[in-house]
């Protein structure tokens, strides 16, 4: 019998909002006193599993129990043989956790704001409150879009990049034509570019197949190769963590998949240099760290 993920609601101020299995299963995870303190251990990578057994004082089994629940969730990933956060662990770490332990501690000045709700006290003078007890405020920012699925992700990676006016930094583990070919069309623009291509995406025969039954891509490779510009220049092979991309130095995306299973889970779209300086670096390491193989491009440098 095939099994179905079950999906319920929960509403507030009105709206609607679904409670996935991937959702219920994360809060699970983290409620877990067990799972927690291994979560926390990731910030700094989790090296030598035998040394986070005795420093949690776990049994074997209970430690890899919640490890694997953790990496099964996305908020974990092993690289390099060290467990850590991903993209979407890194955020819950850094943010939504110290948010909420903030609220916990401010339960009291809470309840009195939610009194003053019928009174007409102003939002911004409530924001302001918040602020002072040290609650980050959500609720109006744009800087931050959720993109739930792999579509919404490929459409926001497009637009991106077709609106990009100086450079775009692109580490991604798929190799979607769409994605590519609107990287291209930057470069036509006279965007700089560089890609770097993930080698679990190169492994994919059905990748390789597309790609070279896309006109444009064909095209684009064929322009590289008789230009002067050294395809080293632009594009890498490399082991990615996770995919990313980077225009213009501060609007950035970064995706969290299941590595196990290699499913998208998430991806966060963000507007905001400080974030951009940091994904730029990390590009930087990974680039220099990366190398051409004609074998897995296609193509010959």
């Amino acid at each position: 019998m095939e099994k179905t993920e079950v999906s319920t609601e929960v509403s507030v101020g009105g709206e609607s909002y679904p409670m996935t299995g991937e959702l219920t299963a994360l809060f699970k995870a983290l409620s877990n006193p067990d799972g927690y303190r291994i979560f926390v251990l990731t910030c700094e990578g989790i090296r030598n599993s035998t040394y986070a057994i005795d420093e949690l004082n776990l049994t074997p089994k209970r430690y890899y129990a919640r490890v694997r629940e953790l990496v099964g969730i996305g908020l974990v990933s092993k690289v390099g043989g060290v467990y850590r956060q991903t993209a979407l662990g890194r955020m819950i770490y850094d943010h939504f956790l110290p948010a909420m332990g903030k609220a916990v501690d401010a339960r009291d000045e809470l309840e009195f704001l939610a009194g003053l709700e019928g009174i007409g006290i102003g939002n911004g003078v409530m924001n302001r409150i918040l602020e002072d007890l040290g609650i980050p405020i959500f609720e109006d920012s744009t800087n931050v879009k959720v993109l739930g699925d792999y579509e919404a992700f490929v459409i926001e990676a497009i637009d991106l990049s077709d609106s990009a006016e100086k450079s775009v930094l692109l580490a991604s583990n798929y190799l979607d034509v769409r994605v590519m070919e609107a990287t291209f069309r930057s470069v036509d623009r006279g965007v700089t570019n560089r890609v770097l291509l993930g080698k679990k995406g190169l492994s994919s025969r059905v990748n390789q197949f597309r790609m070279m039954l896309s006109p444009i891509f064909t095209k684009a490779i064929i322009n590289f190769a008789s230009s002067t510009v050294d395809l080293k220049d632009t594009v890498r092979v490399s082991d990615i963590p996770y995919t990313f991309c980077v225009v213009d130095g501060h609007r950035s995306i970064i995706e969290s998949s299941n590595p196990i299973e290699e499913i998208f889970i998430v991806a966060l779209s963000i507007d905001d240099r400080g974030v951009g300086e940091k994904l730029t670096k990390f590009f930087e390491t990974l680039w220099k760290s990366g190398e051409l193989r004609a074998g897995d491009t296609g193509v010959t440098s």
